[in-house]
């Protein structure tokens, strides 16, 4: 019999879950449905100790001779200050306590409410870190209470041991209710450190994805490995226009996922290296697949981008992939049928003047080892659909995920080369960043292809289900902020261009691909319902090309619901 409350559950299922077996309990009230658990289940050996002060340092005491992680339960009210002589003491001595408080709900902080202070603000040389831990309400609340718990549990160990807080947050109405139930079953995840045993990771016989996030220009050993890597297993990877990794085995494909291609290519295993892909098409390509997923990174963080997480390495891209080193080579069936789906992508698909169709003409031109940034969302969406040349090197702020900073960005990094800079942007990203235009230090490398369609047309592209339903003109979109960009353009030094039909722009585009005296900005005026229909038309056509039988109308309906997120 266990506690109705699923926090507590999921809690005490981890616990297990990692062998964390010893338990010293303080008594209480609020951490009834806890001590409830641990005493009837034989898994446990369980301590009684009434003070909080002395509660502690006696767990303390357990770690010296066990060598285990300890694990403390408390009340709410005083207790949990209670603990902070003991929990200083062990985070200067590096013992791995989880100290376990509970609480009452986030609602009552604060509200002159019986037994209710604020158990999350221990001083920082008291524990490492704090999770709070809310009650499961839905899908959303389990995933984060399961995640926060797990990653409480490894962080206790993780390099040098330290006391970590898990705070259960207690439902007064629900806390003595008790249901015969099995616990909580939770994925299993580890991290493994460059000095563990790695013999129970296991590639053999398996289809492997490796999915290259935003990433700076690979180094010769990192490259190398990566290459060498790839000969030995079953794989393709997966790189957009920001991964800057140009392997043989190396494969862009964020079309082809838009248009619902991964269905009959999914993978047995995902290893991810870098940061955010910024790749929407991916990401609802992999997301609650149950697909398991290695995260390979020097930082060992807990994340789990596409709920499936089983193992973090932390430990340098080129060493985990040195240290999977082997003599013979595979077939790489999986990479070739991602190739052969590939190949019936039509990039040529006939679309309205629009971001895409500017991305549709120049992503073929751009000169070789060019720099390219990317405004977030519509402008990285439609360029992401197109191969750029294995030379070029993209760049985009999807770290933080926000519009500002993107001239700046790429005026930064133009500084230290002679080759063309582009930047593609829309009208809200770029004016948000006009400032920049003024810096002194700009050179006649950078290239800006400004897309103005007079406000958000993300927020259009968003909207195009159910538009007919709310006016997005005037505070979504934020129609009409902005003129143009000619006064300023031109006022901080730059050559100005201008372009509004499809025509204009294929009499001036040679422009920007050339050597010039001064800095260009091409101002491309679109409309936003164009926007819209423009990926709209790209998308459903590539989709009737890939879908075959019965399969045609299910995927089309797919990407017509989610072309957002394309």
């Amino acid at each position: 019999m266990y506690t109705i409350q699923e926090n507590v559950r999921i809690v005490l299922s981890l616990l297990k879950q990692y062998n964390v077996r010893y338990i010293v309990v303080s008594p209480g009230g609020t951490n009834i449905p806890f001590s409830q658990a641990v005493q009837e289940d034989p898994y446990f050996t369980c301590y009684s100790v009434a003070d909080e002060r002395s509660a502690m340092y006696f767990a303390i005491g357990l770690y010296l001779q066990t060598g285990e992680i300890i694990a403390t339960s408390c009340t709410s009210a005083q207790a949990t200050r209670n603990y902070v002589p003991g929990l200083t003491e062990a985070y200067y001595k590096h013992v791995p306590i989880l100290a376990i408080t509970t609480s009452k709900l986030e609602r009552y902080q604060y509200q002159d409410y019986m037994q209710a202070p604020d158990q999350c603000s221990l001083p920082k040389d008291a524990v490492r870190k704090t999770y709070d831990l809310p009650p499961v309400t839905d899908d959303n609340t389990r995933v984060q209470v399961i995640q926060s718990a797990r990653e409480a549990i490894l962080e206790v160990t993780h390099r040098t041991p330290a006391p970590i807080q898990i705070n259960v947050r207690i439902d007064d109405k629900r806390q003595n209710q008790f249901i015969e139930t099995k616990l909580t079953t939770v994925r299993d995840l580890k991290r493994y450190m460059a000095w563990d045993d790695w013999n129970d990771c296991n590639l053999e016989g398996k289809k492997i994805l490796i999915v290259v996030g935003e990433h700076r220009q690979f180094s010769k050993i990192q490259q190398e490995e990566l290459d060498e890597f790839c000969n030995y297993y079953n794989v393709a990877v997966y790189v957009n226009n920001l991964s800057n990794y140009n392997g043989r085995y190396a494969i862009k494909a964020n079309l082809l996922l838009s248009c619902g291609g991964f269905a009959s290519i999914n993978p047995d295993l995902i290893i991810t290296l870098g940061g955010q892909t910024g790749d929407y098409s991916l990401f609802y390509s992999l997301f609650n697949k149950n697909i398991e997923h290695w995260r390979v990174s020097k930082d060992g963080d807990i994340i789990d981008t596409y709920n499936s997480l089983s193992k973090v390495f932390e430990c340098p891209e080129e060493y985990f992939l040195r240290r999977f080193k082997k003599k013979e080579p595979v077939e790489h069936t999986y990479y070739d049928d991602f190739v052969k789906l590939n190949s019936k992508i039509d990039y040529g698909v006939e679309v309205p003047f629009s971001n895409l169709y500017i991305a549709q003409t120049l992503y073929s031109k751009i000169p070789h080892h060019s720099i390219i940034n990317f405004a977030i969302l519509n402008s990285l969406r439609c360029w992401n659909y197109f191969p750029l040349d294995k030379s070029i090197s993209g760049y985009g702020n999807v770290a933080a995920f926000g519009i500002d900073g993107c001239n700046s960005m790429l005026i930064g990094e133009s500084m230290n080369t002679n080759e063309l800079c582009f930047l593609i942007t829309g009208d809200l990203a770029f004016f948000y960043d006009m400032n920049s235009l003024g810096i002194r230090h700009i050179k006649n490398n950078i290239r800006i292809i400004l897309i103005n369609n007079s406000g958000g047309a993300e927020f259009k592209i968003m909207t195009s289900s159910w538009k007919e339903k709310i006016n997005t003109d005037t505070y979504i979109s934020a129609n009409g902020h902005y003129g143009n960009a000619k006064g300023w353009a031109e006022n901080c030094g730059f050559k100005y261009l201008s372009s509004s039909s499809k025509e204009d722009f294929l009499n001036i585009h040679d422009q920007l691909l050339q050597e010039d005296e001064s800095p260009i900005l091409l101002e491309v005026f679109t409309k936003q319902e164009d926007e819209t229909e423009a990926i709209k038309i790209f998308l459903d056509t590539n989709t009737k090309r890939l879908a075959t039988g019965n399969t045609l109308s299910k995927i089309v309906k797919k990407i017509e619901s989610k072309i957002i997120h394309n």
